[in-house]
């Protein structure tokens, strides 16, 4: 029997379809979408999913983010109509809204989070206590990674059984279709939003001090740094800042690139929760520099010394030298690029789904008790 799902998240992405799709195939689920706060996170020049493609994969209903969302949805959420409701741990109004919902309702309720250190504003210090209600409260937790799930179990009466680790994943074929073609070009790539927890100050410090004229830094993306990163780059002719790059056309960047690198630092508000562009960078064969504030290195993607390498964030020297290990010496590279290629396959559509599924399981036995 397929479970009568609600699902509440801020906005479609086009990396989520694919988990759309899944838990579509395993359950009878409503899929609801609003757009709030979080949008900070999104770069507003990578267009949303199409909902064409979602109408013709025939989800049971497909609701557009809208405020007429909001009121709306607090009156469906019963369990007349559902087994049990999966919400995003987003939306200062939304999700209060969905948790108080289906409390007073005794609907199943499953939370889904990827934050791994609560933000210190001073707006969210006054959020924590009931933030970790919701974890005490939860019937079921979906978290990112393992690390997401240490983070949970910190929380004083969180039961250790109820989360479930659904590991972040990507549609991979497009990346691992591009052929390899770094021919000796000693390129460090660079994805994602120009912005403070990215670490780009830090990452060009580092690379200032790689003292090989063959090295090269690419910088692609955009934001509310790119002047300052501008600026920073114009002192070394071997940094160049490419700017955004359609999607379409990222695979054949990481297929001619040494390494990627993601140098994310944890700011007060932020702490990368995972870092998809890992996944997508070793689909195409490349190793990875990362911090250890990302998610992806904290949750087990990135494995120090096996498929790239791990480094404290916020320490040039420390980035400066992994990356030079990587620009010296091409057949680590190469080695590491390939076990990164198999690793990246254990991170898949398929085991996201089957958590969801396994938490909204747990969450209907756990509420029948």
């Amino acid at each position: 029997m397929k479970r009568r799902i609600a699902f509440v998240d801020y906005f479609p992405t086009h990396y989520r379809k694919r988990l759309y799709e899944e838990l579509a195939q395993r359950t009878e689920a409503d899929f609801y979408f609003f757009a709030d706060e979080r949008e900070r996170y999104w770069n507003r020049e990578i267009p949303l999913a199409d909902y064409g493609d979602y109408r013709r994969i025939e989800l049971r209903r497909f609701r557009p983010f809208d405020e007429a969302v909001m009121p709306g949805l607090a009156p469906r959420l019963r369990p007349s109509r559902y087994d049990a409701v999966i919400k995003s741990l987003n939306g200062k109004l939304m999700l209060p809204l969905v948790y108080g919902a289906a409390k007073a309702s005794q609907l199943p309720f499953v939370l889904w989070t990827g934050m791994w250190a609560h933000p210190t504003t001073r707006t969210h210090r006054y959020t924590l206590r009931a933030t970790e209600a919701v974890y005490r409260g939860a019937d079921a937790i979906v978290a990112y990674g393992d690390h997401v799930r240490r983070f949970v179990l910190e929380t004083p009466g969180v039961a250790s059984e109820k989360i479930f680790v659904a590991g972040q994943a990507v549609d991979g074929a497009r990346f691992r279709a591009v052929e390899r073609s770094p021919n000796g070009n000693a390129t460090v790539l660079f994805i994602g939003q120009f912005e403070e927890r990215k670490g780009l100050p830090e990452l060009l410090s580092a690379f200032a001090s790689i003292d090989e004229p063959s090295a090269r830094l690419e910088l692609v993306g955009n934001g509310s740094m790119e002047s300052q990163v501008r600026a920073l780059a114009a002192r070394d002719e071997r940094v160049s800042v490419v700017g955004y790059v359609p999607q379409e056309e990222l695979p054949g960047r990481l297929a001619a690139a040494r390494c990627l690198v993601l140098p994310s630092i944890t700011t007060a508000e932020d702490k990368e929760p995972w870092g998809l562009v890992v996944n997508e960078a070793m689909h195409a064969g490349l190793p990875v520099v990362a911090s250890d504030g990302v998610g992806a290195a904290a949750g087990g993607l990135v494995s120090d010394g096996s498929n790239g390498f791990v480094v404290p964030e916020r320490d040039p020297r420390a980035l400066a030298h992994a990356l030079r290990r990587l620009i010296d010496d091409v057949e680590l590279a190469e080695e590491m690029g390939a076990r990164a290629r198999v690793d990246v396959e254990q991170f898949n559509y398929d085991r996201m789904a089957e958590a969801f599924v396994s938490a909204v399981e747990h969450a209907i036995a756990h509420k029948s008790k």
